[in-house]
């Protein structure tokens, strides 16, 4: 029998008007046009550590920083994890990156994460826990190497009273991004519709999607197909269909109790080199981008984009980043977030050095860029030498850096909690 532990939830929606700004593809230039899913917040509270999930690309880390300052100041909870889902069919809300900000937005969703967070607190309820693992689902592909075969597990924890679901986490390392950058109606991609069908198979509560190590994998198109939209079966059926086919393969195994035995939580920072691009580079770069906008380019959109990083860009560059790393423990389960777009293979390494469950989340307490695998860099590509420009770095992560936070990751693993 496992043990019980206090778990609440809370879910709450925030109103994008028409117009707001949206964040996922730096070649898309229109505002939202309407809301196909609302943009939810999503709380999570077990025991003092709350997990809160919100509809969007990017969260900035000064977000994330600014409401734990508050919610710890209000001694309801001891931790908190920020995540975004990573949805590319979300409003832009990160400060600088990924798009012109709707800052108004984004104080109506630090509000509501903030409310949500004390929502869940107050609402907390005895739980045992069940966990669910399934491969096989099909979904998944390695963005960068489309002939490779992958099948991450999609996985869920139930936190169950008295027979009753109270909140499923569920996760999955895939990009949010079956929708291409032509939609202009938020939208929480597959993630909505698969939340949809989990509540469905339990009345009464409410899923909770975190989006794992995805910084290679989505359901089958290269990060460059989507510089000038237009991608064939990018659809809302299509994502509708991708969220039935997860969950379907969650419902397809039974889920076994674990012993939520002591909460713990351990959580340290990581410095990251960032390989800056000098000024003559990129001068070299924007000759190059101006003449092939004059030649009537498709991916004119894209290279105005990358015309503006170029202003911007400062004079005296950062030359690091600072980012947290973090992990939840539930007696043998382990939840690991990682900060930033980590590669597959961070999940595959940390999964390898845990006995028990272990769910390892991306785009936690801050986004501010791809994390690749050091094998990825002799390859090049979107992720590698050109994303650092839609988030406003100064140039991409130095090769190493992925493993240095999953060496974090894995030294909290097993380490003293708090």
């Amino acid at each position: 029998m496992s043990s019980a532990v206090p778990v609440g939830c809370a879910v709450a929606a925030v109103d994008v008007p028409d117009g707001t700004p949206m964040s996922g593809f730096a070649a898309r230039s229109s505002g939202s046009t309407g809301v196909h899913d609302p943009l939810t917040v999503r709380a999570l509270v077990i025991d003092t550590v709350a997990l809160v999930t919100v509809d969007c690309c990017a969260l900035h880390e000064r977000t994330c920083a600014s409401v734990r300052e508050e919610l710890l100041a209000d001694g309801i909870v001891t931790e908190i994890v920020l995540h975004a889902t990573h949805t590319h069919a979300g409003p832009c809300i990160s400060h600088e990156r990924l798009g012109v900000e709707a800052p108004g937005l984004r104080v109506e969703v630090e509000r509501s994460i903030l409310d949500t967070v004390r929502s869940a607190a107050a609402d907390r309820v005895p739980c045992s826990l069940v966990y669910a693992e399934a491969h096989g689902a099909g979904v998944a592909r390695n963005r960068r190497h489309l002939e490779r075969e992958i099948d991450p597990p999609v996985q869920a924890v139930g936190f169950d009273r008295e027979g009753r679901r109270v909140a499923t986490l569920v996760s999955y390392p895939c990009h949010p991004v079956v929708l291409d950058g032509d939609n202009t109606l938020i939208s929480g991609d597959f993630v909505a519709p698969l939340r949809e069908r989990i509540e469905a198979q339990h009345p009464g509560s409410v899923c909770v999607f975190a989006t794992g190590a995805a910084g290679d994998v989505n359901t089958g198109h290269r990060a460059e197909s989507s510089f000038v939209g237009g991608g064939a079966g990018r659809t809302f059926a299509e994502a509708d269909r991708v969220g039935g086919v997860l969950a379907a393969a969650l419902s397809s195994v039974d889920p076994a109790p674990i012993d939520a035995g002591p909460i713990g939580f351990a959580s340290a920072g990581v410095t990251l080199d960032i390989a800056a691009e000098s000024d003559d580079t990129v001068a070299l770069q924007v000759e190059g981008w101006q003449r092939e906008i004059a030649d009537g380019t498709g991916r004119s959109a894209l290279l105005v984009r990358w015309l503006r990083w170029a202003r911007e860009r400062p004079s005296s560059p950062a030359s690091s980043w600072v980012g947290r790393v973090s992990v939840i423990s539930c007696g043998a389960l382990r939840i690991i977030a990682l900060p930033g777009e980590p590669f597959l293979s961070a999940a595959d390494r940390l999964r390898a050095g845990h006995d028990g469950p272990t769910i390892v989340l991306g785009y936690c307490d801050g986004v501010p860029g791809y994390l690749p695998d050091e094998s990825a860099y002799a390859l090049g590509g979107y992720e590698v030498v050109d994303a650092h420009r839609y988030y406003a770095m100064p140039g991409p992560f130095a090769r190493g850096s992925l493993e240095a936070v999953v060496d974090v990751a894995a030294a909290l693993l097993d380490g003293p909690t708090r």
